[in-house]
């Protein structure tokens, strides 16, 4: 089983080219498969995408046979859960997702900061968030918190699940953090540069790049760059 969080920002090696090609950017999902993931090709410093059966999954990088084997357009749409909040058919918040299992390529459950939820429970991967149907009392598996100590009503008004959910930054106080919509992860510092950390990051060793609160610098940046977690200040920041 697979942790894409761990995946993010990790080197891409080309065992035929005997080369470092790119790193990993973000997953591309279609319905509960993964299809592969966007990546920043090192040569052209532009988005490529690459298909999830061309990809050997190590824990130091992952590989692919030769260069070849990205392609040249990266794929705009994913609708990757990461990152996104998660909602009930009645409007109640279940948190932000911040960890995908995935298991023979496709996926198994969601880990949001308040609880996990399995594929089975997933109505929708949408453009901005994630849908929740229970199914039954067992759907939930609290992880960080009790739900039953969350006042729902408090957070979010019930809403008809085909309107679209608007102004979700009034109600988040009980995340712990500002609430915004995710934003695509791209290469550029432009995006990431003056945002403040929602945790702490950490590189190789251990070594911290970040502090929970910090602004992110360029010095910031370099480091995790040089640590191969340049995207993943992105999905830690707001």
């Amino acid at each position: 089983m697979e942790k894409l969080s761990e995946i993010i920002s990790k080197k891409v090696i080309s065992l035929g080219d005997g080369e470092e090609v790119g790193y990993i950017l973000s997953p591309i999902f279609e319905g509960m498969s993964l299809r592969g993931f966007n990546i920043c090709d090192n040569e052209s410093e532009m988005e490529k995408f690459l298909a999830v059966d061309d990809i050997l999954f190590k824990d130091s990088a992952v590989f692919i046979p030769s260069v070849f084997c990205m392609q040249n357009v990266a794929v705009e749409e994913g609708r990757s859960p990461l990152g996104k909040l998660v909602y009930t058919l009645e409007g109640e918040c279940l948190g932000r997702v911040e960890e995908c299992f995935v298991c023979k390529n496709k996926l198994y459950k969601l880990q949001t900061n308040l609880c996990e939820i399995m594929q089975k429970n997933i109505a929708q991967i949408g453009k901005d968030f994630v849908i929740f149907q229970k199914n039954s009392k067992k759907s939930l598996k609290n992880s960080k918190k009790s739900l039953k100590k969350i006042n729902f009503s408090q957070v979010l008004p019930k809403v008809e699940i085909l309107n679209k959910i608007e102004n979700v930054e009034k109600n988040d106080d009980f995340l712990g953090y500002s609430v915004s919509v995710p934003i695509k992860v791209i290469a550029n510092k432009s995006n990431i540069l003056g945002k403040k950390l929602i945790k702490d990051v950490y590189g190789f060793n251990n070594e911290l790049i970040g502090k929970e609160n910090d602004f992110i610098t360029e010095k910031m940046i370099k480091k995790a760059i040089k640590h191969n977690k340049y995207n993943f200040l992105l999905f830690c920041s707001k």
